[in-house]
């Protein structure tokens, strides 16, 4: 078991929606606490049950239609969230399905949080939109500090 993880989703397929991979690998090549492991989700679904169930702690970094510019990112926790899904929509709404599955089965994490992430464009495409791009090192110095804190 994990003390803390970063779960990354998104399909790097299709533009800025591949934007937690791109976290993930910005992460690796920094200096990170001890007990944090980086995992990739993949497109979400159940299999994140298992994930959830090894950590303690989670930070799930996704691209979320929050109303922002993109690139703009949002710390959130599922009990923040009024329905399934933000205004404009969540990459995955299947996410809060598996969060209230992972508590009936009391494998949820303590503490969940979401990173979510405007984005600029989700169609087939690898690579991300240079509004996004220019603010990765910003999500990743923001993403550090949350982990650094918990």
């Amino acid at each position: 078991m994990h003390n803390r993880a970063v779960i990354a989703l998104g399909n790097p397929l299709r533009g800025d929606d591949g934007i937690g991979q791109r976290i993930l690998d910005e992460l690796r090549e920094r200096e990170l606490p001890s007990d944090v492991v980086l995992l990739d989700g993949g497109t979400g679904g159940f299999k994140l049950l298992h994930m959830l169930a090894r950590v303690d702690d989670v930070v799930i970094v996704d691209a979320v239609r929050h109303g922002g510019a993109p690139g703009d990112h949002v710390f959130f926790t599922p009990d923040q969230v009024t329905s399934r899904s933000l205004p404009g929509g969540m990459h995955d709404p299947a996410l809060f399905e598996v969060l209230r599955l992972s508590g009936q089965l009391d494998e949820r994490p303590a503490r969940v949080c979401i990173m979510g992430i405007e984005p600029a464009c989700t169609d087939m495409g690898e690579g991300l939109s240079p509004a996004v791009e220019r603010q990765v090192g910003d999500m990743v110095d923001a993403l550090l500090q949350k982990l650094w804190k918990w």
